[in-house]
């Protein structure tokens, strides 16, 4: 009779979990039928290089951080979650339905300029066929629902998606999302008890504050709705207003640089394993 360590049996199981994910990923039901679906599973020293880009990322983005603090911290506790990566391009559409959703008249007029003008995004380039964008989300749905089935902690994330594309991960994909799986505890990706340690409650207002505002701001009727920065906040009214902020365009700029470096040193390694397929 075999003995198994609990804990470990249970980390090991989500590669498992993972691949019956990827396998809901290629059962999806489709709008359209004509997805260019590419998946990939990412686990152990693979994930290093995705987090040393989010790690760049979080400096200038709020909600990448709180995704790389969960998944750098789990990882050093022993307890690394697995990546799924799903990926699709939209870029094409050959249904020739002409709806006018993605803005042109016809099918053939959107694909000769998104032949030509091809944008960089984060987790997604574009421009994207409207009804291809709905199946990305759709594939997405299924596997994170089959994880679910599993009792598997997951959530769907650009941030992971936005490292792995950085990288060069899934070549040809106009989107990329990834799907952080396990560890095996509660509500990893939700409840995160590492930022609880991490942030006062200032720190998750101001937060709030500066990526929400609206659910900060009084009656917009007058024209000029007053902000709630404070708990008394009619007792000192602040007020919105347009501008720039030089020295969060020059950081950006910096974590570009940075960023460059890493894919310098990893997006070699992760090509040669495409061009061996």
């Amino acid at each position: 009779m075999a003995r198994l360590d609990g804990k470990q049996a249970a980390q090991e199981y989500l590669i498992e979990v993972a691949k019956s994910m990827v396998q809901a990923v290629y059962k999806a039901p489709l709008t359209t039928g004509r997805l260019s679906i590419q998946t990939e599973i990412i686990s152990g020293d693979d994930l290093v290089p995705i987090i040393e880009v989010m790690g760049k990322l979080a400096q200038v983005s709020q909600f990448i951080l709180w995704d790389y603090m969960a998944l750098k911290e789990n990882c050093e506790a022993g307890n690394p979650p697995v990546l799924v990566l799903i990926g699709a391009d939209g870029t094409v559409s050959d249904m020739a339905w002409n709806c006018g959703a993605c803005g042109f008249p016809t099918c053939k007029e959107f694909n000769a300029y998104a032949k030509e003008n091809r944008g960089q995004g984060l987790a997604s380039e574009g421009p994207n066929c409207n009804w291809k964008v709905l199946d990305a989300g759709i594939i997405c749905d299924w596997a994170a629902a089959t994880a679910w089935q599993h009792n598997v902690d997951n959530r769907v994330q650009g941030s992971t998606g936005s490292a792995a594309a950085t990288l060069g991960y899934l070549p040809g994909c106009s989107r990329i999302l990834g799907i952080s799986l396990g560890p095996c505890k509660e509500l990893v990706w939700y409840s995160r008890d590492v930022m609880n340690r991490k942030f006062s409650y200032e720190d998750y207002i101001n937060t709030m504050f500066r990526t929400i505002p609206t659910n900060f701001m009084t009656f917009a009727g007058g024209g000029k709705p007053a902000m709630k920065t404070i708990d008394k906040w009619w007792e000192e009214n602040t007020y919105l207003s347009w501008g720039t902020e030089e020295a969060a365009e020059e950081r950006l700029y910096e974590v570009i640089m940075e960023i460059s470096e890493i894919v310098d040193k990893y997006g070699p390694q992760i090509a040669a394993k495409y061009k061996n397929k």
